[in-house]
């Protein structure tokens, strides 16, 4: 994806503006759910807005526009058609450049539907986009950064995954949900690592849904020959099928298909493949691996290869 150039004070500090001290004064939305020959029709009214202003001796822009996009999403076989309205937030000095928005979304389930969807959420991106019954807020890389993707699922608007780019994802015929596997490194836009703040921390792997947060797990660097030749950056991932009866790997491993399962699975399920990482570090472009299975729609941690002199896998 596309680089911004964004140095890491001044995009906190456009963040912290955008968050709290800037708000628009636009005009209010408005509305109204009325009926017409027995059906439901939904109708909304937002302004945009702009705002030009001096920050400490710098021309300052903030703009807020209000947009709308219908999706279906899935709940097991019923369609729910959902009206999302999605506010998004700017702000930027007039002699530089930032993508990060402030995006605000909602989400109401329209067209007489008898299931009630209606959720709120706020968060930072650069980019939205609409997947896999899921949200994907994209946050792009600056310098030496690497993408970070963050998924909501549409029934609740909560967070069920994140990752580094490169994530891999599981499918089951006939069923819109899918399984996303991947890794957040040390590298991941807006450092989300740092959270943790945990000593010798290298990464982490998570898998999710798109109707829930699934397991994680810490990856940690031991002290060893190799400690300091591991990368930073997210490592090759792949799904790698334990028999080809019952799963299909698709897009060099990128993607891989349960071909036993049906729209009436069970968590039992989800299994028979692994995720492999593969680390590769040194000038002669030596590898090590971590390979986890999936067992009952999990990462099986107690059952992961890889050598314990390097790494150290934790759940949280």
């Amino acid at each position: 994806m596309k680089l911004i150039k964004v140095t890491s004070i001044a995009s906190a500090a456009i963040i912290c503006l955008l968050l709290v001290s800037c708000n628009p004064k636009g005009k209010n939305a408005e509305d109204t759910g009325v009926k017409t020959d027995g059906k439901q029709v939904y109708s909304d009214t937002s302004a945009s807005s702009v705002r030009v202003f001096d920050q400490n001796g710098r021309v300052c822009v903030q703009q807020s526009n209000t947009y709308y996009e219908v999706v279906d999403v899935y709940q097991e076989s019923t369609k729910i058609p959902l009206l999302l309205k999605i506010k998004k937030t700017e702000l930027c000095f007039a002699d530089s450049i930032n993508k990060d928005k402030v995006y605000e979304v909602s989400a109401k389930s329209v067209m007489d539907t008898k299931n009630n969807v209606s959720w709120k959420v706020q968060f930072v991106a650069t980019d939205l986009q609409f997947n896999g019954n899921t949200m994907l807020a994209v946050h792009e890389a600056g310098d030496n950064e690497e993408d970070f993707l963050k998924r909501f699922g549409l029934l609740d608007g909560k967070e069920v995954f994140s990752s580094s780019y490169g994530e891999v994802k599981v499918a089951i015929p006939n069923v819109k949900d899918k399984r996303f596997i991947g890794y957040t490194s040390q590298k991941a836009a807006s450092a989300p690592l740092k959270e943790l703040n945990e000593e010798n921390l290298l990464g982490v792997i998570r898998y999710g849904s798109s109707m829930t947060a699934g397991n994680a797990a810490k990856v940690k660097l031991k002290r060893s020959k190799v400690t300091a030749k591991i990368p930073l950056t997210t490592p090759d991932i792949i799904l790698v099928p334990s028999s080809t009866n019952t799963t299909t790997a698709i897009e060099d491993g990128k993607s891989l298909i349960l071909m036993k399962a049906d729209e009436h699975y069970q968590p039992a399920d989800v299994k028979d493949f692994s995720v492999k990482l593969t680390f590769y570090y040194g000038d002669d472009n030596e590898a090590t691996y971590i390979i986890i299975p999936v067992v009952d729609d999990k990462l099986d941690l107690v059952h992961a290869q890889y050598d314990k002199d390097i790494f150290e896998l934790t759940a949280f």
